[in-house]
C-alpha cells in the first residue's frame, strides 16, 4: 500500500505542474492588468491628482517591482514584423498601437521610431495645443491606411510651430515608415530567446520554494490572503458535502427497501423538481423566504467578517459563525441532494438483485442488516468515484453562494481577483484547488482499497 501511495504521488507532481503552468500562461492572455486599471488611467482615484508623467512613472515602477515588464516565457514565437522589445511597451493600448503599426507596415524599427517620436510630441504639447490637434491624434491612432496616416501627420505639422524639434522628428519618422513599408513581413516567424529573466521562471521558482507570490492589490503574501479566506470555504464545502452525502444515502436506502414504493413516489418527483431549480435561483428563494423581515427572518444575510470576536468565547464565535453559514449550507445541500440521491439509489439498486443479497435474505437476516452490511458496502465503489470529484466541483457552487450571501471566502476572493487582474491571487487559488483535487483522487484510491479487499491486495 505504501508503494502504491508513493507511485500516485510521483504521478501527481507532473500533473500539478502541467495544470498550474497552463493556467498561469493562459491567465496572462487576459486583457488588461492591475496596474493599468489603478495607476495609469487619468480617472484612477488617488492617482488622478498627479500629472500624466507622474502616473506613467508610478505605473512603470510598479511593473518593474512586480516583474510584469519581463517577457512571459523562456522564448517567444512572434511575427518578424514586431519589435523585439514589444513586451516592454506599456500601457496595453500603446502596445496594441505599436503592434498595429508593425503589422501594417512591416518595418519594426521604423514603427518603433515613429511610435517614440509620436509619444515625445504628445508629452511636449500644452493643454491648448492638445485640444487643437486632438482630432488628428485620434486619426493617427485609428487610421487604416497609409493615406490616413500621412494626412493626419501633415495636419498636425501645419497647426503646430515649425520650430518644435519633436514635430520634425514625428514627420521624418512617419515619412520613413511610409517609404519603407514591406507588405508581407508579418508572414515571417521570429523566435526570440529570453533566458531565465521571464515571468514564468520567477513564478515557478517561487512556487518550488513554497511562495505563492504577492498580491498586486494590497502587497500582502498570497498565502496570507488565502489563509484568511480558505477557512470559511473549507468548512462550508465540507459540512455541506457531509450533510448532503448522509441525507442522500438515507433517502436512497429508504427508496431501495422492499416497502420503498411509497418513498420513491414521494421523493423522486420532489428531487426532480428541486434539481431543475438553478443554484442562484435557489439561493435567492431561501433569502426571500428565510432571511426576509417581510416574510420570515430566521437567519442574517450580510455582515459576516465585520464583527469582532476577540472578546468572545469559542461557543459564542461558533454560534455567530453558524448563524451566517446555516443558510448557505442549506442551499448547497439542497442543490446537490438530487444528484447524490440518484447516484446512491442507482448503485444500491444495481446490487439489490445479486445472488449474495438473495442468499442473505434467505438466511433470515433483517432488511436493515442486508442493506447496510451487504448492499451498501458493495455499492460504495461507484459512489467513491463520484465523491472524489464532487467536493472539488462544489467550488464552482461556492463562488455563487459566497457572492450572493457575502461570505468572505475563496470563491468571493476569486471573483475580486479576476476583476482586479490580481494574477498572483488567481494562480494561488488555482494551485490550491489543483492540489486538493489530486489529493481527493488519492484518497478515493485508498477508500477503494478499504472497501474492496481485492483492490487492496492488488495495490500491495
Amino acid at each position: 500500500m505504501a508503494n502504491f501511495v508513493f507511485r500516485r504521488l510521483l504521478l501527481a507532481i507532473p500533473t500539478l505542474w502541467f495544470i498550474a503552468s497552463a493556467i498561469f500562461l493562459l491567465s496572462k492572455l487576459m486583457p488588461g492588468a492591475f496596474g493599468s486599471a489603478h495607476l495609469a488611467q487619468q480617472e484612477a482615484g488617488y492617482y488622478s491628482r498627479s500629472d500624466a508623467a507622474s502616473r506613467d512613472h508610478s505605473y512603470r515602477q510598479f511593473l518593474k517591482t512586480t516583474g510584469q515588464d519581463l517577457p512571459l516565457f523562456y522564448f517567444s514565437i512572434t511575427s518578424a514584423a514586431f519589435p523585439d522589445t514589444l513586451h516592454r511597451v506599456f500601457p496595453e493600448r500603446d502596445r496594441a498601437f505599436l503592434q498595429k503599426l508593425s503589422w501594417q507596415y512591416g518595418d519594426p524599427e521604423a514603427a518603433a521610431l515613429f511610435f517614440r517620436s509620436l509619444k515625445t510630441l504628445e508629452a511636449s504639447l500644452s493643454e491648448s495645443e492638445r485640444q487643437q490637434v486632438q482630432e488628428h491624434l485620434f486619426r493617427i491612432y485609428s487610421h487604416e491606411d497609409a493615406a490616413g496616416l500621412q494626412q493626419a501627420t501633415t495636419a498636425i505639422a501645419s497647426q503646430l510651430p515649425s520650430s518644435r524639434h519633436s514635430q520634425r522628428q514625428m514627420l521624418e519618422s512617419s515619412e520613413r515608415l511610409l517609404a519603407g513599408s514591406r507588405g508581407y513581413t508579418y508572414l515571417l516567424p521570429s523566435v526570440q530567446w529570453h533566458g531565465a529573466q521571464n515571468q514564468y521562471h520567477h513564478w515557478l521558482s517561487g512556487l518550488l520554494q513554497g511562495s505563492l507570490g504577492t498580491s498586486l492589490r494590497d502587497g500582502r503574501p498570497v498565502a496570507t490572503v488565502l489563509g484568511e479566506a480558505i477557512g470559511n470555504t473549507w468548512w462550508l464545502l465540507l459540512v455541506s458535502m457531509l450533510f448532503a452525502t448522509l441525507l442522500a444515502m438515507e433517502l436512497a436506502i429508504l427508496m431501495v427497501r422492499r416497502s420503498g414504493r411509497i418513498w420513491r413516489s414521494t421523493f423522486l418527483p420532489a428531487l426532480f423538481l428541486l434539481d431543475s431549480v438553478p443554484l442562484f435561483v435557489l439561493a435567492m428563494l431561501l433569502l426571500v423566504l428565510l432571511a426576509n423581515p417581510a416574510f420570515l427572518q430566521l437567519f442574517p444575510v450580510y455582515g459576516m467578517g465585520y464583527y469582532s470576536s476577540f472578546d468572545q468565547s469559542w461557543v459564542a464565535q461558533l454560534s455567530q459563525w453558524l448563524q451566517f453559514m446555516a443558510l448557505p449550507m442549506i442551499c448547497l445541500v439542497l442543490a446537490n441532494l438530487p444528484y447524490l440521491t440518484n447516484q446512491f439509489y442507482q448503485a444500491l439498486a444495481a446490487v439489490a438483485g445479486q445472488d449474495y443479497i438473495r442468499t442473505a435474505r434467505a438466511k433470515g437476516l433483517s432488511e436493515h442488516r442486508v442493506i447496510r452490511r451487504h448492499m451498501l458496502r458493495n455499492a460504495l465503489l461507484p459512489v467513491i468515484t463520484l465523491l472524489s470529484d464532487f467536493l472539488p466541483a462544489m467550488v464552482a457552487g461556492a463562488v455563487i453562494i459566497e457572492t450572493i450571501f457575502a461570505i468572505p471566502g475563496v470563491g468571493r476572493l476569486l471573483i475580486d481577483a479576476v476583476l482586479a487582474r490580481d494574477y498572483p491571487v488567481i494562480m494561488g487559488i488555482v494551485v490550491i484547488v489543483a492540489v486538493f483535487r489530486l489529493l481527493s483522487h488519492l484518497i478515493a484510491d485508498l477508500l477503494y482499497a478499504l472497501a474492496d479487499p481485492r483492490i487492496r491486495s492488488h495495490a500491495a
